[in-house]
């Protein structure tokens, strides 16, 4: 029995420990993380955006404040945002919490301790709260980066930092991330067209993407007709292979179509970091912009809701009147997923009526109508309009007057 005892614990205890990895560990799947934020920003929610979430636990909040190395002769000040673990209890009580939303195969965490130096500990979980392993490092105030897996490569889904100190508070200036694969990011622009609209005056659409990150962001834009097929787009001084545009961007790049022929359809972009994408619907005339509305990408959602308004004035003056202004909403929607989504339309006007259309679309399908074209026969109305899909789907409306774009927003979720 003493035998069978001592087996079991050395199999626990090698299945439950931490390997230290250096920087150089690190592969081309990893992502630094450094907090981009002003001083005294809540830093909770830092890099939400690739599912990584700061926390104190029992009390207090992860806080950025500046923060500058320790240097023996330093001719510029360097000054860095380092995330503090703040609250107003016992320090000694409190930890500073790095929760993720997807598992991580590697985890570094750039760290900054206290003179003399602090021995620190490290607590790693797996997505079903099991204990991974522990770590202690001695961390002093010029700092240490320190890295670790699981052994049997186990996913790691939560970190604990604790000092172990009642007046330095864990310390933390970023954390470097690395998974089974790179992290995508994917966002969709549910319309895009150019278009020869007279002899000198053309729609066209122009393409916008800042990089949101502190790295290096790689990707593509994927452009679709409405069925889902691969749609070539000519652009303006740029060789595009097919239906694909590649991007490396460090900060910031513009598409922009020609519009010298008629073209619609959507656009799908996908990164290694979150970068924003904006579509911007120019009128060209004369070679000159004259008009322009523009709209951020969305991403695919289940329930989106937005507000419309249709209006087509009748003619009673006397006269010749001048050019009525008719004013519509359309909506472009896009099934975001590789499923058929079963769509469900809900209209609501302002005075209380409602009225409900369903339709389906095929993965990677687009549809783009007029609102009084999904209703048929609807009047001149404003009101409410929520749409409800099996499939995650990404949707915009758009205003015109007279046909033509005048401003785009996405609808609204309460989905994260």
């Amino acid at each position: 029995m003493r035998f069978l005892v001592l087996l079991l614990l050395f199999s626990l205890n090698a299945h439950g420990e931490l390997r230290k990895l250096t920087q150089k560990d690190f592969g081309a799947n990893s992502v630094s993380l450094t907090p981009d934020l002003t001083a005294d920003a809540d830093a909770s929610n830092a890099w939400n955006r690739y599912g990584v979430f700061l926390s104190s636990y029992p009390s207090g909040s992860p806080v950025v404040r500046p923060w500058s190395p320790p240097c023996v002769v330093c001719i510029l000040p360097s000054i860095y945002g380092l995330i503090t673990n703040q609250t107003t209890e016992n320090q000694a009580g409190s930890v500073l919490v790095v929760d993720s939303r997807f598992p991580m195969k590697k985890l570094g965490l750039s760290l900054v301790g206290a003179k003399p130096a602090l021995q620190i500990s490290i607590r790693a979980e797996s997505p079903t709260g099991d204990l991974i392993g522990t770590l202690t490092e001695a961390v002093d105030e010029k700092g240490a980066f320190l890295g670790f897996e699981g052994l049997d490569s186990q996913p790691i889904s939560k970190v604990t930092i604790d000092y172990h100190s009642a007046e330095t508070p864990e310390q933390l200036l970023g954390v470097t991330i690395e998974s089974a694969s790179p992290p995508r990011f994917e966002t969709v622009l549910p319309q895009i067209a150019h278009a020869r609209l007279g002899a000198d005056l053309s729609l066209r659409t122009t393409i916008s993407i800042v990089n949101l990150s502190n790295t290096t962001a790689r990707g593509e834009i994927r452009f679709f007709t409405p069925a889902g097929n691969g749609l070539a787009v000519p652009f303006e001084g740029l060789a595009v292979p097919g239906d694909i545009a590649p991007f490396v961007l460090g900060s910031s790049r513009q598409f922009v179509t020609t519009g010298n022929s008629g073209l619609a359809g959507y656009a799908r972009v996908v990164s290694d970091a979150p970068v924003q994408t904006i579509a911007h619907f120019q009128m060209i005339e004369n070679n000159r912009v004259v008009a322009e509305t523009a709209v951020p990408s969305v991403e695919g959602r289940f329930t989106v809701v937005g507000s419309y308004n249709r209006d087509v004035p009748t003619s009673g003056t006397v006269g010749p009147p001048p050019e009525p202004a008719v004013v519509n909403t359309a909506l472009a929607i896009v099934n975001t997923s590789d499923k058929p989504a079963s769509v469900s339309f809900h209209l609501r006007e302002e005075q209380g009526w409602s009225r409900e259309e369903f339709l389906s679309l095929a993965p990677g399908e687009q549809l783009a109508r007029f609102i009084s074209e999904i209703f048929d026969g609807l009047q001149d109305t404003r009101g409410t309009l929520k749409v409800f899909s099996s499939q995650p789907v990404a949707a915009i409306l758009i205003k015109t007057v007279n046909g033509l774009p005048i401003s785009i927003l996405p609808l609204g979720s309460m989905e994260d």
